[in-house]
């Protein structure tokens, strides 16, 4: 990988400049007196560089071009100093700053899940998109219990994907009702097993969300009272949201309010 003008891979995600970036292969640094972060910087970065073993801490490649990333950033105050920082590829910078349009030719060759072993500040997925089950349409923020299906059949010609996401129960239950998919076809961060998602197939949503895509919009049976009455019904629309619960109260409040006043 030779030299190449480079984001920095320093700056905050409101930055979008490109300045001259070497990578790990060792390319020379600009005038030190002339870098935006001062000095120091260069020798700071390379320090950061040798304790993360030239590698990405998001997804562990180290051939790729190297950028020194600031956990806070800072404009918030972030210091430069190597506790708040850590080495990315540029393609998982991208996923970290996924406003930043510098990073915008490279963010689609980064990994789909973060390392196992990343950290937390940077054990992200690829896209904030690729955080919510694509049948129950809940968001979660630990890799480690999603999964994606990969090569899926869309069941639409006008939502082409590569992959779906799954959290872990909606896995389970997509396995056991769909027989287009096996366990071959799912992939995460970590081993799984498939008695591990069909045990966890009770904690599936009843219903898959309204924009769930054809493959995985599969029912679970219900199996307790509330289940059959408020989640297989329309009624879950209005007892499973919290903004719909309090707009309700809040209506029901108002009406009662009105009927003490009148009372009065």
């Amino acid at each position: 990988m030779g030299d190449r003008p480079e984001s920095n891979g320093t700056e905050d995600a409101d930055a979008g400049s490109e300045r001259a970036e070497r990578t790990h292969e060792g390319a020379d640094d600009e005038n030190p007196d002339e870098h935006p972060y001062g000095e120091d910087w260069p020798d700071l970065r390379d320090r950061v560089w040798r304790r993360d073993g030239h590698a990405c801490r998001r997804c562990g490649a180290d051939d790729r071009t190297i950028q020194a990333h600031h956990i806070v950033p800072r404009s918030a105050g972030g210091p430069d100093v190597p506790e708040n920082l850590l080495t990315l590829c540029r393609p998982c910078h991208g996923v970290v700053h996924p406003t930043n349009d510098s990073f915008d030719d490279v963010r689609d060759e980064a990994s789909l899940f973060p390392d196992k072993d990343a950290p937390e500040p940077v054990a992200l997925m690829k896209s904030p998109e690729d955080r919510v089950c694509d049948r129950c349409g809940r968001e979660r923020d630990d890799p480690t219990e999603l999964l994606a299906w990969r090569d899926p059949p869309t069941g639409s010609a006008d939502r082409p994907t590569d992959h779906l996401i799954l959290c872990k129960p909606c896995a389970g239950l997509v396995l056991d009702r769909n027989p287009d998919s096996h366990r071959e076809d799912l992939e995460g961060n970590h081993r799984f097993s498939v008695g591990e998602v069909s045990a966890m197939v009770d904690e599936a949503s009843v219903r898959p969300s309204v924009w769930a895509p054809e493959p995985v919009a599969v029912r679970r049976e219900p199996r307790t009272r509330r289940e059959r009455v408020v989640d297989d019904t329309p009624l879950r629309f209005v007892l499973n949201s919290r903004a719909a619960t309090w707009a309700v109260l809040l209506v029901v409040g108002y009406l009662l309010l009105m009927v003490g006043v009148s009372a009065l």
